[in-house]
C-alpha cells in the first residue's frame, strides 16, 4: 500500500464516502450476486468498468447517426441495474409527494402517465466526467472513470412534463411556493441514487423537463432507466435520474453524495484534499458548459504532387460534433490545423436548426482546413465551438484542473498520419 501512496490525487469527503459504503454494503448483503442479471451491452461500446457498467461510444460512431441507437448509447451507472418482473413493471408507480407543502403525496401508475398530454424532446446528455483522460494528461491524476469523449449520446425521449405532474399533484403557482422556500424538486431512484433540480427549470415551460418512458419511440431500456426516468435538457446528466420511483417538492436539495457531496462538485486546482473545504458553500454541476469532439480527421486528396516534407501544409478534412448545455444554440465551430495560428469555419450539416434557447441537442459539422505536417508525420486539427452567449472554449484545460476530473472543455485535438 506504502508503494501507491504518492499515487494519491485527492481524498473523499468522510461523509461521501460513508455514504457510498453503506450503499454498496446493502447490496452485497442481498444473497445473490447483484451484478448477476445485468442487460447484455453492444460489442462495440468501450468498457471501462463492468461492475458497475461504465461504458462510452467509440468515435467513429458518435458522428454516425444523430440520433444514438439505444444499444449504442452511452452507459454511466453507479450501482446494479434494477429488474422488474412482469407484476412489479404492471404495478410500478411514481409517488408525487407535495406533503411539505401541504398539498399529500398523488400516486401515478405508468398507465395514469400515458394517458396524460405526451411530449416528445430531443436531447443530449453528457456524463459530467466526459473526456476526464485529459484532465489526467494535462496535470495530476484525477480520481473516476478516464473517459474520452464518447460518455455523450442523444435520443428523443418521450413522456410527460414534469411541470403538468406537479401542477395534478397540486401544484398550482410555483413562483409562490419557490417565494415560501420549495425551491428543489428532488429525484429518487430505485438504486438509491437521488439528486434534484431548481423549481424554476422544472417548472419552466420552455425548460422541457419531462418524466420519460420512451426511448427513441420505445419504452426505455433498463440500462438507461426503465420503466421511468427524468430527463432534464441542458443539464449534467446526473441530473437525469434512471429508474425514478419518487419526485417530492423540497426546501433543501437532495441528500446524498450525488447532489451535496464531492462527486458532482468542482472543486479549485489547489485542492487535493475535499476535507479541508466546505463543500456545502461550493453547488453540484447543472446546467452543463460548452464542449465540442473530433470524430473524423484525415488528409484530402494528397493527389500526386511532390511528396510531402515535415513542415508542409496538406488539406485535412474532419468531422465532429458540438453542443452547449442550457439551450443555448451553437452558432459556429472553428478548426485549426496550425495550432489555433489560423481558423477555419465549419459547416454545420445537423441540428443547427433548433429552437432559439432551446438547442437541446448536439449538432453536427465538417470542415476542410489546412494543416502542417508535423516532425512525426502526422498532422493535428483542433476544434472549439462557440455559443450564442459567445462563449468559447479555452485552449487548455490545466486551469480548470479538479481532483475529480469534472467539466473537461478544452479545445478537441485528433491526428492523422499523412506521411
Amino acid at each position: 500500500m506504502r508503494m501507491l501512496e504518492k499515487m494519491i490525487v485527492g481524498r473523499l469527503d468522510e461523509r461521501d464516502q460513508a455514504a457510498i459504503d453503506d450503499q454498496m454494503e446493502k447490496e452485497t448483503e442481498k444473497e445473490e450476486d447483484p451484478y448477476e442479471r445485468e442487460p447484455t451491452r453492444h460489442p462495440r461500446l468501450k468498457v471501462h468498468s463492468e461492475q458497475p457498467m461504465n461504458a462510452e461510444v467509440p468515435a467513429d460512431i458518435i458522428t454516425s447517426s444523430y440520433i444514438t441507437p439505444a444499444e449504442l448509447f452511452y452507459i454511466r451507472h453507479h450501482h446494479p441495474v434494477p429488474l422488474l418482473d412482469e407484476e412489479e413493471v404492471r404495478n410500478y408507480t411514481v409517488d408525487i409527494d407535495l406533503s411539505a407543502y401541504g398539498k399529500g403525496t398523488l400516486e401515478l401508475s405508468l398507465e395514469d402517465l400515458k394517458k396524460m398530454d405526451k411530449v416528445e424532446i430531443t436531447t443530449t446528455l453528457q456524463c459530467s466526467g466526459n473526456r476526464r483522460g485529459g484532465f489526467n494528461e494535462a496535470g495530476d491524476r484525477t480520481s473516476g472513470t478516464a473517459w474520452g469523449q464518447g460518455a455523450i449520446s442523444t435520443a428523443k425521449w418521450g413522456g410527460v412534463r414534469l411541470k403538468d405532474i406537479l401542477k395534478l399533484a397540486g401544484l398550482d403557482d410555483p413562483i409562490k411556493a419557490e417565494e415560501e422556500g420549495y425551491e428543489h424538486v428532488r429525484f429518487e431512484s430505485l438504486d438509491g441514487m437521488s439528486a434534484s433540480i431548481g423549481i424554476e427549470k422544472a417548472c419552466n415551460p420552455y425548460g422541457d423537463a419531462i418524466l420519460a418512458y420512451e426511448m427513441n419511440g420505445e419504452p426505455i431500456p433498463r440500462d438507461h432507466g426503465f420503466p421511468l426516468r427524468m430527463v432534464v435538457p441542458g443539464y449534467s446528466a446526473v441530473r437525469n435520474v434512471k429508474w425514478v420511483n419518487r419526485i417530492e417538492l423540497s426546501k433543501e436539495e437532495a441528500e446524498g453524495p450525488w447532489q451535496r457531496g464531492l462527486n458532482y462538485k468542482m472543486l479549485p486546482p489547489a485542492v487535493r484534499d475535499a476535507g479541508t473545504v466546505d463543500l456545502t458553500k461550493m453547488p453540484s454541476m447543472m446546467e452543463a458548459s460548452l464542449y465540442s469532439g473530433i470524430t473524423e480527421v484525415g488528409p484530402s486528396d494528397l493527389g500526386e504532387d511532390a511528396p510531402l516534407k515535415r513542415g508542409d501544409k496538406v488539406m485535412a478534412k474532419a468531422k465532429g460534433w458540438a453542443w452547449a448545455g442550457g439551450g443555448r444554440n451553437v452558432v459556429r465551430v472553428d478548426v485549426t490545423g496550425d495550432g489555433g495560428k489560423t481558423w477555419s469555419t465549419a459547416e454545420i450539416t445537423e441540428g443547427g436548426d433548433q429552437k432559439f434557447g432551446r438547442a437541446w441537442a448536439w449538432v453536427f459539422w465538417k470542415c476542410d482546413v489546412p494543416a502542417v505536417t508535423g516532425e512525426d508525420g502526422k498532422i493535428e486539427l483542433a476544434s472549439k465551438a462557440v455559443d450564442f452567449a459567445f462563449n468559447h472554449q479555452p485552449e487548455s484545460c490545466a486551469h480548470a484542473w479538479n481532483v475529480r476530473g469534472l467539466g473537461n472543455n478544452e479545445w478537441y485535438r485528433a491526428s492523422a498520419t499523412v506521411l
